[in-house]
């Protein structure tokens, strides 16, 4: 950027130099850079220097606000366990009135997957892959749902001009007895058709053939279908018509659901980014109208909170051991990086001694990049596409990340050669404007502890203004990463510039 060549000039009278040997040429103006360097006056050169890099656990995220919500269990040897549920209010958005002699059929519980369609079967009926998962699918884990009985505010009561913030590791109240418990659930990509019996209607009275709905969405994709207790709402909901008189005293009566996921007897299962801002609640009833018995639907939307919440377990993981002693003074062997409270890596970039020296030597950065290699004795399955870097210290993006994008300041895995086969290698990260920044002559900013942390979409600036770092994290994925005390030295992080230095 121009702060990098700005910085040089000011210094040692180089822009008049420049300037009064372009007017005394008389020779094409190519021949100008030609004659500047065989008279030696720029040398180029590589500076690497290794990082201090080590492990700080992340406890919570903000919980509340999401574009997605995580639902599941999932282990693995390098990270240890994850456990996610949900909790959301639930509202409606059209009157609710059961009218004369409301009986209810059933109560489903309707929560979209993340999918792609896929070829047709063999009688042509699509099929479908479930996006947006991660473990195994055929793992089976326990899925609870309940009656919350914790007021869900969303205004701060401290200071209600505030809205009201969640965590992942908030703590709620439900009711003991769930509305629906399944110890053997897991994902079903096939789940798109819901079928709904009408006791009460019966359209055959002689052969006791009653009706039976179909319901499917209009773009077929599979959704979790869960039934809940229906002798649950006719009890509260068919006999306490006055809790819908409007939103505020159905949410004071009825706080929401609690969605708990919980490990099974294996809890190496599966973790879904699930669509809850399309989740209903539907009660399917039969009431007279008419004098004629009438088939009837009562849909409840995802209020206006809807907050994950994440059990974390370390133990007995690679990453337990470092997770909860890292080296602050000397660095560690390896950085555990995952999202969804999981963990980041924090860097320290020069030390006082070496930044001192940096700086005098005047250099125009050309170049300057880290470089974290990946330890290939990972779980490469549940590897991120993307790491992002950020001012730990102040929890801002860098201004490489604003105003370079994506296709300059990195952050994406690199591949090896192989075509059939690429490993994942590296990732690499520019910090050009920062570097040049910190090392400048004049006017030279302080370095800052930088953090690296899983890529979050959230993490997308809104525009130049929008430099704080978001707490969010709904991306589970994790990877290892040799740190700067690796026993493989090549493969240790780096710092390295590529500069050009003004011969005086």
């Amino acid at each position: 950027m121009t702060t990098k060549v700005v910085n040089v000039l000011k210094q040692g009278g180089i822009s008049l130099f420049i300037t009064l040997g372009l007017l005394g040429c008389e020779g094409p103006i190519d021949d100008v850079g030609v004659n500047i360097v065989d008279n030696n006056v720029f040398e180029h050169g590589k500076y690497t220097s290794e990082v201090i890099t080590y492990n700080k656990n992340i406890e919570k995220r903000l919980a509340n606000k999401l574009d997605q919500y995580l639902l599941g269990v999932y282990k693995n040897d390098d990270f240890g366990q994850i456990d996610a549920s949900v909790v959301a209010q639930l509202t409606f958005n059209t009157d609710i009135d059961f009218g004369v002699d409301p009986s209810i059929d059933t109560v489903i519980l309707n929560i979209p997957y993340y999918a792609t369609r896929d070829v047709n079967d063999e009688d042509g009926f699509p099929n479908f892959v479930l996006d947006s998962i991660i473990g195994n699918q055929e793992v089976v884990f326990n899925l609870k749902v309940s009656e919350l009985q914790t007021y869900l505010n969303t205004l701060d009561p401290v200071n209600p001009s505030e809205e009201l913030d969640y965590f992942t590791d908030d703590n709620y109240t439900f009711n003991m007895t769930p509305l629906y418990y399944n110890q053997e659930f897991k994902p079903n990509e096939i789940d798109t058709v819901l079928y709904v019996n009408r006791p009460e209607i019966i359209p055959d009275p002689e052969n006791d053939i009653y009706s039976v709905d179909t319901i499917k969405r209009v773009d077929a994709m599979p959704t979790i279908k869960i039934p809940l207790d229906k002798d649950f709402f006719t009890n509260n909901f068919l006999n306490n018509p006055a809790v819908f008189e409007s939103t505020a005293t159905f949410i004071e009566f009825f706080n929401g659901l609690y969605i708990e996921a919980s490990p099974g007897v294996d809890p190496e299962a599966s973790l879904m980014t699930l669509d809850f801002s399309s989740a209903t609640m539907t009660i399917y009833y039969t009431n007279t109208e008419f004098e004629k018995r009438t088939k009837q639907t009562a849909s409840f939307l995802f209020g206006s909170v809807t907050n994950n919440k994440y059990q974390r377990d370390y133990s007995g993981s690679m990453a337990e051991p470092i997770i909860n002693n890292p080296d602050e003074v000397f660095g560690d062997d390896q950085l555990f990086v995952q999202g969804a409270a999981g963990s980041i890596a924090l860097l320290d970039l020069f030390t006082e001694d070496n930044l001192a020296e940096l700086r005098s030597n005047n250099w125009l950065i050309n170049d300057a990049n880290l470089v974290f290699y990946i330890d290939q004795t990972a779980d490469l399955s549940i590897i991120p596409d993307r790491l992002l870097l950020y001012n730990y210290d102040e929890n801002n993006h860098l201004t490489d990340f604003l105003f370079e994008g994506f296709s300059s300041f990195g952050g994406g895995i690199e591949y090896d050669d192989d075509e059939d086969n690429p490993t994942p290698i590296l990732y690499k990260i520019n910090i050009t404007d920062y570097v040049s920044n910190i090392l400048a002559f004049e006017d030279a900013i302080e370095p800052s502890k930088l953090a690296l942390k899983v890529f979050n979409n959230s993490d997308f600036p809104l525009d130049f203004a929008d430099f704080e770092v978001d707490d969010y994290s709904w991306n589970p994925k994790g990877i290892i990463l040799h740190g700067n005390n690796t026993t493989d030295i090549e493969k240790r992080v780096k710092l390295e510039i590529t500069y050009t230095e003004i011969n005086n």
